[in-house]
């Protein structure tokens, strides 16, 4: 159970509006994936890219690779994040494409560098924040090593060493790839709450954390 005080009522709405918004599905056709000169065959981020590209929430390269190592920006994972609950966002047609998404991000007061600087979006995005982010969209408000309990806890992350799972191992201040973004996003879809809350404005107490 979550730590977090919601309403059933309240939660089962959430899961409802994700369904009627088209959440996007996760038992596309493997057939319809493109094979990438550069993922290899049984490497540990395989299945994430494939889940990724099925459910059209990254896309490859002209030249026909995927960069698993490629870093990503605070508004590529931004945009990524939201579209899988809200497939219908889209870049904005006016103004810096990620508008849109900043947008929601501020009505549910998610965590980012700035909600309108469009410099601070380009900036490459560190995993604790990302921690931030996805404890967020669950409706608590962690920030930092917290958050990164929060992740461990409740099986959104497993850290570098599966085996023996801490903060440490999480390796916040590293810079976050493109396979990352997307097995941070594939564990949220099957382990997370099943859709967006909005991240109180107070923050949440650390002490209601499980144990990892």
């Amino acid at each position: 159970m979550r730590i977090k005080s919601i309403n059933i009522a309240v939660l089962s709405f959430v899961l409802a509006l994700g369904i009627i918004a088209g959440s996007i599905p996760q038992n596309a056709e493997a057939a319809a994936q493109p094979a990438f000169t550069d993922v290899k065959k049984g490497a540990w981020y395989e299945a994430a890219v494939q889940w990724g590209i099925a459910n059209q929430i990254i896309k490859g390269y002209s030249d026909g690779s995927f960069k698993p190592s490629k870093t990503v920006t605070e508004a590529e994972f931004l945009a990524m994040l939201l579209r899988t609950y809200e497939p219908n966002l889209s870049t904005s047609n006016k103004g810096n494409w990620a508008d849109a998404y900043y947008a929601r991000a501020k009505q549910l007061n998610y965590p980012v560098q700035s909600y309108t600087v469009t410099t601070s979006r380009n900036k490459v995005l560190l995993r604790k924040q990302v921690a931030e982010l996805i404890s967020a969209t669950e409706g608590v408000n962690f920030k930092g090593d917290n958050a990164i309990r929060y992740m461990l806890a409740f099986g959104l992350a497993q850290g570098s060493n599966p085996d023996d799972a801490d903060v440490k191992s999480f390796e916040g201040n590293k810079a976050l790839t493109r396979t990352e973004a997307l097995q941070f996003i594939k564990n949220m879809k099957e382990y997370g709450i099943g859709g967006l809350l909005e991240r109180p404005v107070e923050a949440s107490n650390p002490q209601d954390i499980p144990q990892i």
